[in-house]
């Protein structure tokens, strides 16, 4: 996962885990359509990883995007 600094603190955000009790990985499901996910590259299920900002708690999802 690339480097990504929390907007509010600007520090280095760490990778961490979101977890949902009876769920495996989280995918965010997209219909492809040549709609802007489709341009990006988005899959049917594209894989969400996560990021916590050590400072403010702050913690984002990000699609796995390939670079």
């Amino acid at each position: 996962m690339r480097e990504r600094p929390c907007p509010d603190c600007d520090v280095q955000m760490e990778q961490t885990n979101v977890t949902a009790e009876g769920v495996g990985d989280l995918y965010i499901e997209t219909e492809r359509d040549g709609g802007i996910l489709d341009r990006l590259g988005v899959g049917y299920q594209t894989p969400l990883s996560a990021c916590l900002c050590p400072e403010c708690g702050l913690t984002r999802l990000y699609a796995d995007l390939s670079e």
